[in-house]
C-alpha cells in the first residue's frame, strides 16, 4: 500500500534517512528502523524511518542524499518495505561531473553497505565524494530479490 506524502523538505544529514509524520507512519504501519520507498516523477529512492514526527503532518522529511534524488515534485508516493532480502549481485551506474577513481568509487559504494539503504531496480542516490562534490548512483539490477541491503559480500558491477 501506499500513501502521498508531501516532501516538506531535508535535514543536513546524510545517511538515507527520513522523519516520517506520525499520520503517515500511522496509515503505513511504519516503525522506527524501518525501509521506506520513496517515488516522484524525477526518481525513485529509499530511506529508513528515524524519527516519526508530530509537527509535520502528511509529510516526510529526508536526509540530503535521499532529498536530491526525488526532490523535483513536492509530492511523494510513500510505501513501507515489509521485507529486505541480502543481495547476492547488483549492477550500479555512477554520474559524476569529473571523473572519478576505483579508491573513491569503492569508498562510496562502502558507505553504502554502511548506510544499510535497501536499494532495487531504478534506485537512485547521492553520495558526497571526498572532494566535496556529489556522486549520483543508480542502481541497475538487484539479484536474487529486491529490495535488498548491500554487503560485504555482494558481487558489484559497474555500468
Amino acid at each position: 500500500m501506499y500513501a502521498v506524502a508531501r516532501l516538506s523538505g531535508y535535514v543536513e544529514e546524510v545517511g538515507f534517512r527520513a522523519w516520517v509524520s506520525r499520520d503517515i507512519a500511522a496509515a503505513l504501519g511504519v516503525r522506527l528502523g524501518d525501509g521506506i520507498r520513496l517515488e516522484s516523477k524525477t526518481g525513485l529512492s529509499a530511506a529508513r524511518v528515524v524519527e516519526i514526527r508530530d509537527d509535520v503532518k502528511a509529510g516526510v522529511l529526508l536526509s540530503v542524499d535521499a532529498y536530491m534524488a526525488v526532490s523535483g515534485f513536492r509530492t511523494l508516493l510513500v510505501k513501507r518495505l515489509p521485507r529486505v532480502y541480502e543481495a547476492e549481485e547488483a549492477a550500479v551506474g555512477v554520474e559524476t561531473a569529473k571523473p572519478i577513481d576505483v579508491e573513491k568509487l569503492m569508498h562510496l559504494l562502502n558507505l553504502m553497505v554502511a548506510y544499510r539503504v535497501p536499494v532495487f531496480s531504478n534506485f537512485a542516490g547521492f553520495l558526497q565524494a571526498g572532494d566535496g562534490g556529489w556522486v549520483r548512483l543508480v542502481v541497475k539490477a538487484v539479484s536474487p530479490r529486491e529490495p535488498a541491503y548491500l554487503s560485504k559480500e555482494t558481487r558489484i558491477h559497474v555500468r
